[in-house]
């Protein structure tokens, strides 16, 4: 193996450690994502466009997100918040995120990639 080789391969092993060590702690206990949003206003920022986002968690199992578009929402068996947008520019959109909870703050992922963080209050 030549230098810049195993120079090479030792960035990667710590790039790997470090992304391990960074690693997210979902949520896992579903009666406890149900516990945190049934009720709850989220209100946040989505990531993606860094625009305000707030979704209204009714414990009917309505939702409804800053723009008045309208979904339905559960936790699945994997504690994962899931939602079905009923109406709006993501009618008949269906997927599941995961629930981040740390320090007062919550994260929502989308394939592992954080989407939207903010705060839930209200009950």
């Amino acid at each position: 193996m030549t230098k810049t080789s195993s120079t090479l391969l030792a960035a990667l092993v710590l790039a790997g450690a470090a992304s391990g060590a960074m690693a997210q702690s979902f949520m896992t206990d579903k009666a406890e994502v149900e516990k945190l949003l049934t009720g709850a206003t989220f209100k946040g920022v989505y990531l993606r466009t860094q625009s305000a986002y707030t979704l209204e968690f009714g414990s009917d199992g309505t939702l409804t997100d800053t723009t008045g578009a309208k979904a339905r929402w559960w936790v699945d068996d994997e504690a994962r918040y899931c939602r079905e947008w009923l109406d709006g520019k993501l009618k008949g959109n269906i997927g599941c995120m995961n629930v981040e909870r740390e320090d007062g703050r919550i994260s929502l992922y989308a394939a592992g990639q954080k989407v939207v963080e903010g705060t839930v209050s209200g009950k």
